[in-house]
């Protein structure tokens, strides 16, 4: 005679639910959490210090130079503006000089001298805003840390300097990190911003040509070509200046207490 199995449940009685499957709580940067707690950020992920106790913190958005990103884009505009406006004075003089077999390159005006101020602005702003989005990049990462970036951290400086890749790679920097920042890939109109770049930085270089006095272009076309670029750069530097505004807000956003 078989025996009852007495682990058996009874008869007629319904097994229990299987339990819920509860997901492993995400990461709340802003609000201090012990290493290895419910909620606490993988602490590899997070840069900068740690506190005490094993405590991570929430990682550091670059506000300040965010500003300073904000400052020397309108200083860079600024300068294009003047140059446009001090071009006209200058094609007389270079006409003159071609004229009498004289280079362009020995006639001084104030074209010129602004021409040199506005290298040193240009190298300023460029290092500026390279060290905001590579500590932006950096805390983009460590709060979306499944984030797609396309390039590499070095590229964030190489990249607007390097030959070819300069055409796309710096757009592509600037964008994954928006992504990151701000939780959604951006709009159809995202990319006005590295067509004014692009167009402005052509149009520089053709007027920076044509003042040389190399080749055969006619330093009359100086002013058309300081025009193009100035509006450029200033419709460029709206959306640009707007973009680190949003990319920083999104940063703060997420960082802060009870995010």
């Amino acid at each position: 005679m078989t025996q009852p199995d007495p682990f058996a449940p009874p008869s007629g009685a319904v097994p229990p639910a299987s339990a819920p499957v509860v997901p492993p709580p995400q990461p709340r940067y802003g609000a201090y959490a012990p290493a290895g707690s419910p909620g606490a950020p993988p602490a590899e992920t997070v840069p900068g210090p740690r506190g005490p106790a094993g405590w991570v913190p929430a990682p550091a958005v670059p506000t300040g130079l965010a500003t300073a990103t904000v400052v020397m884009a309108v200083a860079w505009t600024a300068m294009q503006v003047v140059l446009l406006a001090t071009s006209f004075a200058a094609v007389e003089p270079y006409q003159r000089a071609l004229a009498s077999g004289t280079s362009a390159v020995s006639v001084w005006t104030a074209y010129d001298g602004l021409g040199s101020v506005a290298i040193p602005v240009q190298v300023a702003t460029f290092v500026v805003a390279c060290l905001w989005l590579q500590q932006s990049r950096a805390a983009a990462t460590a709060l979306s840390p499944g984030a797609r970036q396309v390039r590499g951290p070095v590229w964030v400086w190489l990249g607007w300097v390097v030959p070819v890749v300069s055409l796309w790679f710096p757009f592509q920097v600037v964008r994954d990190v928006r992504a990151a920042a701000v939780g959604r890939r951006p709009s159809a109109g995202f990319g006005w911003w590295w067509a004014c770049w692009l167009v402005g930085l052509w149009a520089s270089n053709q007027a920076a040509f044509a003042g040389s006095g190399l080749g055969t272009r006619d330093p009359g076309t100086i002013p058309v070509f300081e025009g193009i670029a100035a509006v450029a750069t200033v419709a460029g530097a709206i959306l640009w200046v707007g973009m680190v505004r949003e990319i920083t807000r999104g940063l703060q956003a997420r960082t802060a207490p009870g995010a």
